[in-house]
This record gives structure tokens, C-alpha cells and sequence, in this order.
């Protein structure tokens, strides 16, 4: 999945496994999550040193979200925090560019957050990187005072109230880490409630729903289920949230979903060792995929009942991104599901 330049690509196919396009978001991941598994005494075939230099060399690069400045904090507090002026640096300049933290969709406040919060919490010690990590805390805190404890997806416009899983998971993982470096217990309280609603929200089969409405509490559309949601992601703060409360119910939902991969719709097992990857997701068949989207958003702000459960024709995405193989990394490195 690497380019020739070494950073990592955007997609593979498992019918065409050469690497497509070029990406420094899912670049940094990977690093994160080899990192991880370093720590853990697992080593891999990557040289880390040299795939931070790699990183660090492009952070001027404008493809390059404030989201992923958070992911760059959160890589140099596992790896020396040499780095962490130059990145407040860029993450401040992106953010005016922006507009600041509130037009940030859920996935990159919460990056950033976590960024900011492991950075200090591994002792870095920048003003700005304080002020970040005050700011974007309050916002992910205020973004959960919704009637179902889910986060919104954005502070204005429609789309706020239909935020994804994305959102919700990162979110989740971010107040831990922001409780962690704080000893903040109203990010702790706040990652149980949104965790508490997710939990409630689950398939039957495992499967992590993707697109929710926060005024109902309700799923909106299920579909696309996402692998790296399933073995990674919802591991990746479920787990965290077992450890900081004690409660093994977060975990015993994070192995639920990892059930998934063999055992879930279409009765495929989501792994393909002759390819190298794990398929993508489970997705209702185009253009069907995008007409019950739509019509289930419109509904949902209709105040009508959603098609949610509605069955149709679907298929799998044989495709694999290697942000998806960085995240298993860093969600069970170190872990095994006896320990969940």
C-alpha cells in the first residue's frame, strides 16, 4: 500500500492491488498506529524515524486538514514531541483559515482534541497547545449536550443534527484522552453517555450503524458498515472507555462488532488473505445507495419514521485503505480479546 516515495496510498482493490493515489492523512496514521505496536514489542517492517521524517517535511503541505495536525500531535507525543511548535504553528494557521474550531466537522475536532491532549499529557510544554486543548475540549463537551447525548456533526446547518460513526467514535476516544490528561471527570461522564447511546444503537450482528440523528437518538441510515469500523475504530475508544470506567460491557461491545467480519448480512467473510486486505464495508448497491440516503435524511426532517431497516440489494466494497490496517494497530496492540 506504500507509494514509490514511501508514503502510503489511498486505496487498493482486491481486484487491482496497485496502490492508488498518495496520502499524508492516512500516511500519518499508519505511522501511528506502527508506533503503537513498537511500543508494545510488536515491530513491524516500517521504519517509523524515517517515516516521521517523511511527514514532518510535508507539514506545510495545503492537503493537509487541522484535523490532521491533531493526528500529527497525537504521532510526536508517542514519538519525542521535537515537533509539537512547528505543528501548533500549522494547525493555528489552518484553523484562522477556517474559521476556528466550530465549523470542523466531528472527526477533526476530535483529532484535534486528542492530539492536544496526549501531546500534553506526554509533557509538552507550548501556551498555544494549552489554549488549543482548553478550546476544543469545551466544543466536544458542548457538541454532546444534545436530547440523545449524541454529538453533533457540525455546530450549524441541517447536517449537525445527522452526524456519522465517525463522529461519534472519535468524539468518544477524544474525551478520554481529555479527561485522562486533566483528570477532567465531566469528559469521562460525557464519553459514557454518547458511548451509552451507541451501545443501545448496535445491530443485532455487530454492526456499527453509520449515519444517527441526534434530536430522535435514532439511526438514520445504517449503511455503508464499515469494516475498519468494526475491528479498529470502535475498539479503539470502546476499549479505552473499559479501562478508565472498569465497566467490560465497552469492551464486550467492541468484540461484538469484530464478530462482524465473518458473521454479519451477506454472510462474507470481510478478510481476503490472498489479496491483503480486509474489505471495506457493506453498502446498498448504487444508485440505490444514495436515493435512501437522501430519503431517509429527508424524512428524519420530516419528523416521519426513517427506512432505516429497509432491505434492498447490497454488495460489498472490495476495496482497503491503509489508514484501516494503522487503526488495527493501534486498537489492539498490546491488547487480546481475553483482556476486552
Amino acid at each position: 500500500m506504500r507509494a514509490v516515495d514511501g508514503a502510503f496510498c489511498h486505496h487498493v482493490g482486491a481486484s487491482s492491488p496497485t496502490p492508488r493515489g498518495r496520502s499524508l492523512r492516512y500516511t500519518l496514521i499508519v505511522l501511528l498506529g506502527a508506533l503503537r505496536a513498537e511500543a508494545a514489542g510488536r515491530p513491524t517492517a516500517l521504519s517509523t524515524p524515517e517515516l516521521k521524517a517523511l511527514v514532518l517535511a510535508e507539514l506545510g503541505s495545503e492537503e493537509l486538514q487541522p484535523g490532521d495536525l491533531g493526528l500529527a500531535l497525537w504521532m510526536d507525543a508517542r514519538s519525542g514531541l521535537e515537533a509539537v511548535p512547528r505543528v501548533v504553528t500549522e494547525l493555528e494557521r489552518r484553523l484562522d483559515a477556517r474559521g476556528g474550531l466550530g465549523p470542523l466537522e466531528g472527526l477533526e475536532l476530535g483529532w484535534i482534541l486528542t492530539g492536544c491532549a496526549t501531546a500534553s499529557a506526554a509533557g509538552a510544554n507550548d501556551p498555544r497547545l494549552e489554549a488549543l486543548l482548553l478550546a476544543s475540549r469545551e466544543r466536544q463537551l458542548a457538541r454532546a449536550e444534545t436530547p440523545s447525548r449524541l454529538f453533533l456533526h457540525h455546530e450549524a446547518g441541517w447536517r449537525a443534527r445527522f452526524p456519522n460513526f465517525a463522529t461519534q467514535i472519535y468524539g468518544v476516544l477524544a474525551l478520554i484522552e481529555a479527561g485522562r490528561a486533566r483528570d477532567d471527570e465531566r469528559c469521562l461522564a460525557s464519553a459514557r453517555e454518547v458511548a451509552d447511546r451507541l451501545l443501545g444503537l448496535q445491530r443485532a450482528d455487530g454492526g456499527w450503524p453509520w449515519l444517527y440523528d441526534v434530536r430522535r437518538g435514532s439511526v438514520v441510515e445504517p449503511y455503508e458498515v464499515y469494516s475498519v469500523h468494526q475491528d479498529s475504530m470502535a475498539p479503539m475508544a470502546l476499549l479505552a472507555l473499559s479501562d478508565a470506567t472498569g465497566e467490560r460491557r465497552y469492551g464486550d461491545a467492541a468484540v461484538r462488532g469484530l464478530a462482524w467480519l465473518w458473521d454479519n448480512e451477506l454472510g462474507t467473510q470481510m478478510l481476503d488473505p490472498a489479496a491483503g486486505i480486509v474489505y471495506r464495508s457493506i453498502r446498498r448497491r448504487r444508485p440505490i445507495d444514495r436515493l435512501t440516503l437522501y430519503a431517509n435524511t429527508a424524512t428524519a426532517l420530516a419528523g416521519r419514521p426513517v427506512l432505516a431497516a429497509a432491505r434492498g440489494p447490497r454488495e460489498l466494497n472490495r476495496t482497503d485503505r491503509p489508514y484501516h490496517l494503522g487503526w488495527v494497530l493501534e486498537a489492539w496492540s498490546g491488547r487480546s480479546l481475553s483482556a476486552s
